[in-house]
């Protein structure tokens, strides 16, 4: 079973979600390595002082390979620069047809294209690009990136939408309808179809 990995979270979640899926221990992984049960816990916690021939060989007990990450298309943006030119001229139109066109190329991507979190003043923006980037990551079968993991959720319902103009209340109901579990789950409504189509 080949994992493919971005970082050394990502490795260690990929090892601790295995050795559960065979039902060994932490020590008996350990044991099966000539390692201590201390360095198991590290490398699933993600440490990065772990050493990577051990790593491997832990991986081999547990039927893991490596493949490489899929590369950026061509056509890659630096969608975090982009974003924060584009909400600091204000121009809100262009941000909502920015969000569309993020989540589709991160789509094709395989992953999504923010890896770090973007410098943006806009809070609510920063927490709608947070639920997006989840939604990539569950729609491609990624990891998400950690910035959009610790990005707490909205207290107040974000309607990006809402910055150009007015949202009824039955539109919102609509919006509501159609927006994907990991955005609502951030407090962020925006319509599955429209993430490809702003």
């Amino acid at each position: 079973m080949n994992a493919s990995l971005t970082d050394s979270a990502a490795l260690g979640r990929r090892i601790r979600e295995r050795r559960r899926a065979l039902g060994a221990t932490q020590q008996s992984v350990a044991d099966s390595c000539g390692v201590s049960r201390k360095f198991i816990n590290e490398l699933e916690a993600g440490k990065n002082n772990s050493s990577l021939g051990l790593a491997l060989k832990v991986m081999g007990v547990l039927g893991l390979g490596i493949t490489a990450a899929q590369p950026q298309s061509q056509n890659a943006k630096d969608y975090g620069r982009e974003f924060a030119a584009t909400l600091a001229a204000k121009d809100y139109r262009f941000a909502l047809r920015l969000i569309g066109d993020y989540a589709a190329s991160s789509v094709a991507d395989g992953r999504p294209s923010l890896t770090s979190v973007p410098r943006i003043d806009d809070a609510d923006y920063l927490v709608a690009l947070a639920a997006i980037t989840r939604w990539i990551a569950t729609t491609t079968g990624s990891p998400a990136p950690g910035w959009s993991l610790r990005t707490k959720r909205s207290e107040a319902p974000i309607f990006p939408a809402e910055k150009i103009h007015p949202v009824g209340s039955r539109m919102k109901e609509l919006i509501r309808q159609g927006t994907p579990p990991d955005l609502a789950a951030m407090n962020v409504w925006i319509r599955e179809r429209d993430l490809a189509t702003v």
